[in-house]
């Protein structure tokens, strides 16, 4: 049956998660990929929209849009890279540092409800099974 496959499930449980998300990250104003993106940048000090494009596997026009946008709300800043001036280096904001905190106090919420329901062990092994099928994903694109 096509709904058992996991493929479908993998699609659905994203859809899923990422509307859950997104209604409880709504107070704070940003969605869930934009805190991604914040949450890269945060963890690097600094990145370039290359740098997000590949960690993120999102395409060069979704971050370009997105940081725009980031960049507007004053939660990022752009900056020439001073050893290539083709790139511009892209770091928070202290209204983003804040904004950030308060977006994962919400994500620690949803975090909290989606896993609930699962014994550590079961936690460790969807990771597992989530790192093993991104590779073979991953690898399938090269």
């Amino acid at each position: 049956m096509a709904t058992d496959m996991i493929l479908f499930e993998a699609g659905s449980l994203g859809r899923l998660v990422r509307r859950v998300v997104d209604r409880n990250l709504r107070t704070v104003g940003l969605t869930a990929a934009q805190i991604r993106v914040l949450i890269y940048i945060a963890g690097r000090g600094e990145a370039n929209q290359r740098d997000i494009e590949d960690e993120l596997s999102l395409t060069r026009a979704t971050v370009s849009s997105m940081v725009d946008i980031l960049e507007g709300m004053d939660l990022i800043v752009r900056e020439k890279d001073s050893g290539d001036g083709r790139r511009w280096r892209i770091s928070l904001t202290d209204s983003g540092s804040r904004k950030l905190d308060e977006a994962r106090n919400h994500m620690d919420c949803t975090e909290t409800l989606i896993t609930s329901s699962l014994t550590e062990e079961e936690k460790d092994m969807y990771m597992q099974v989530c790192h093993k099928l991104r590779n073979v994903l991953e690898g399938s694109l090269c």
